[in-house]
């Protein structure tokens, strides 16, 4: 039997049989855990692979893990005199500590193979929509960027395990080196640059785990982990070597080997910084890659042909640079898998292609966006706060297909919320949303104008605080006679605004309690009941969330009438046996008959579910419920498809769920693993 394969089967054993490789492996376990905890959280909303978000988890602690697990792999063979009868032997030094370093190895492998088992098990049970479309296989590439970590991290502490005699003395010191030396400096950067995070971008390491399990290979990379670690593994053997001699005759042989350390150590940073210089990317297609679209993607994407350009004028270190460029790619390949467009996709950096940078710049594009081209047309989508795939769509149908001439008007004068207003009870964000979309903005003040104008698409009333006059009524009451379309967002149940309106078009508010209902911040209510209405049935399995809502029930004039004149109530959205969401219709089935355009009123039960700050947080379906609105009313039902996007990170699991999911992934389920392994170890020993 080879050294190396003896070294390594008595290393895997020695580890086994220890309670601190116990207490380590279940450290590692609780922090990863708790680490993927807050990311999944932070994560929400997003287009992140689930794959990346677990790798960018777990590569953090694998150099501490490494740590603990190398420190006695020769500290402690040379401090109980061991190293000596090893070396007695005629064995290569390099086989004992090659295998040595498979040893550490296999533990980390086998010990990330089990947490990301346990991770499936854990969401299965309290997310099992973010599973929905995931494989095992989509994991691979970042279980094996995570295994070229903890080859790297392994070699590293096993180097310095050999150069160290104590083992307490050698895992502080490899602790200091591995983890708190790079990322103090990382965050020393982070704290002295001005734009902080934009600057420096995401810790290198965690980013190219993340890089990795998006199946974004970069030769740089994967040649650095090889060449580190090939080098510690060198530097340890040199080291080890060296021991075998004693005494002044030494002297020489310790020299050459510090001659021949630091000579490896420059080959090495020379040999890694020509492979950077060198750098091929390779995009590896992943079977959980995929994020897949919405209906209204993949509809605009069949139809569209010829070339479509599209430029990411993102800095690769901005934190939004990842998820953009991953969507990107996905885009550009489900157009061509549904024989739409050829999409091309570049890149400029406004730090390094400073000649296409000035040239956006001069067009008018602003650091930050996305732009689609086509011939002289181009358009362009921020990227701040994530890559929105429903303006992305939009955007290209702007350049690839004739504009819409439609408004939607906003009514002002009661109170109402501002389209216009960029604070966080403001409703700029959805008001942007909109006009990519194809609309103008309007603001209608039924006090001054003889009636709603003619381009109507549809009127929102977004809050009124204060009453309508007669006079203002009855315009919107002449608007609606005609087929008119409203959309009205509730403050309270006696907030005056519009509501005798609404009782004589079939709907009447009242208050209503929510016991048991779930809930994000402690005062909203998750809303996950949906009708199977055209407006929310695309957002079955998502969930909306609405402050303190408004309940909504027929009213007297919903029973009424007959033929074109009956009114039709239909609830959209309930939460705890309670309408929250609710749409009116008259002259339902008679339009095709009698060329009469139905009017159609939407009610909402909370005038701020799409204020700029609640949209802040991508944890619902506010945005795509609002959206859908605005299509059905609008004639467009063809686009009402939308919903919850695919390929977004929505757990679904509200405040209580996410306590819960922390509390046991990262508290319990270590807690119990280390008594199991406690236990191992104790009945090996007691067998030994």
């Amino acid at each position: 039997m080879s050294p190396v394969r003896v070294t390594w089967r008595r290393t895997v054993g020695r580890l086994k049989s220890l309670y601190s490789t116990a207490l380590a492996a279940c450290g590692s376990f609780s922090a990863s855990a708790a680490i993927f905890a807050f990311a999944l959280e932070s994560a929400e909303g997003s287009r992140l692979p689930l794959a990346a978000i677990w790798a960018s988890s777990v590569s953090p602690v694998l150099p501490v893990l490494a740590s603990f697990l190398a420190m006695d792999t020769w500290s402690e063979e040379r401090r109980a005199g061991r190293a000596d009868m090893l070396l007695s032997a005629p064995v290569r030094e390099r086989g004992l500590v090659f295998g040595k370093f498979l040893g550490v190895w296999t533990i980390i492998v086998a010990l990330t193979a089990v947490f990301h088992l346990a991770t499936m098990a854990f969401l299965a049970g309290f997310a099992p929509r973010l599973l929905s479309g995931v494989s095992y296989m989509g994991f691979v590439p970042g279980f094996m960027g995570l295994a070229l970590q903890g080859a790297m991290w392994s070699a590293i502490a096993v180097a310095l395990s050999a150069a160290i005699r104590n083992p307490a003395a050698a895992v502080t010191t490899s602790a200091f080196i591995l983890v708190a030396l790079p990322r103090s400096v990382w965050a020393a950067l982070m704290a002295w640059a001005p734009q902080g995070r934009s600057a420096f971008g995401e810790m290198p390491l965690d980013a190219q785990a993340s890089d990795l399990a998006c199946g974004l290979v970069s030769s740089a990379t994967v040649m650095t982990y090889v060449i580190v670690a090939a080098t510690a593994l060198f530097v340890a053997s040199k080291l080890v070597a060296s021991y075998r001699f004693a005494g002044r005759g030494a002297v020489g042989i310790r020299a050459s080997t510090a001659f021949s350390v630091v000579l490896a150590l420059a080959v090495a940073v020379s040999t890694a910084a020509l492979a950077y210089r060198l750098d091929t990317t390779l995009d590896i297609p992943v079977e959980s890659d995929e994020p897949g679209f919405s209906a209204r993607t993949s509809g605009v994407l069949s139809e569209i042909r010829g070339e479509l350009g599209v430029t990411a004028f993102v800095s690769r270190r901005d934190p939004s640079f990842r998820e953009t460029a991953h969507f990107l790619r996905s885009l550009a390949r489900s157009s061509e898998a549904q024989g739409g467009a050829r999409i091309t996709v570049s890149f400029v950096d406004p730090r390094w292609d400073l000649g296409l940078a000035e040239r956006l710049v001069r067009s008018g594009v602003k650091e930050g966006s996305i732009v689609f081209r086509r011939g002289h047309r181009f358009e362009s989508v921020s990227v701040a706060g994530g890559c929105d795939e429903r303006a992305c769509v939009s955007a290209i149908m702007r350049v690839a297909m004739p504009p819409q001439r439609r408004s939607v008007y906003w009514t002002t004068g009661h109170g109402e919320t501002s389209f216009e207003t960029y604070g966080a009870f403001g409703m700029s964000d959805i008001a942007r949303d909109v006009a990519r979309d194809g609309y103008r903005n309007e603001r209608l003040d039924l006090a001054s104008v003889q009636q709603v104008p003619p381009d109507c698409a549809l009127v929102v009333v977004a809050g009124p605080k204060d009453d309508f006059s007669r006079v203002e009524t009855g315009r919107l009451e002449a608007y609606l006679r005609q087929g008119g379309r409203m959309l009205v967002l509730v403050a309270t149940d006696d907030s005056r605004g519009v509501l005798t309106l609404l009782s004589a078009w079939g709907l009447r508010t009242r208050s209503a309690a929510f016991p048991g209902a779930r809930t994000l911040s402690g005062t909203d209510v998750v809303v996950s009941d949906f009708s199977s209405h055209a407006i929310s049935e695309p957002l079955q399995g998502s969930q909306i969330v609405l402050e303190k809502p408004v309940a909504f029930t027929p009213s007297a004039a919903a029973s009424q009438g007959g033929g074109a004149d009956r009114i039709e109530f239909t609830e959209l959205a309930s939460a705890c046996g309670s309408c929250v969401a609710a749409v009116a219709e008259r002259g339902v089935g008679t339009g095709d008959d009698l060329q009469i355009r139905p009017t159609r009123i939407v009610a909402v039960g909370d005038s701020g579910f799409v204020m700029n700050g609640q949209l802040a947080s991508r944890a619902s379906a506010n945005r795509d419920f609002f959206h859908n609105c605005i299509a059905y009313l609008a004639g467009t039902d063809a686009v009402t498809g939308a919903g919850d996007e695919p390929g977004r990170v929505v757990s679904g699991m509200d405040r209580s769920a996410r306590a819960r999911f922390l509390i046991y992934f990262a508290i319990a389920f270590p807690l119990g693993l280390f008594i199991v392994l406690a236990a191992f170890v104790a009945i090996g020993r007691r067998r030994g």
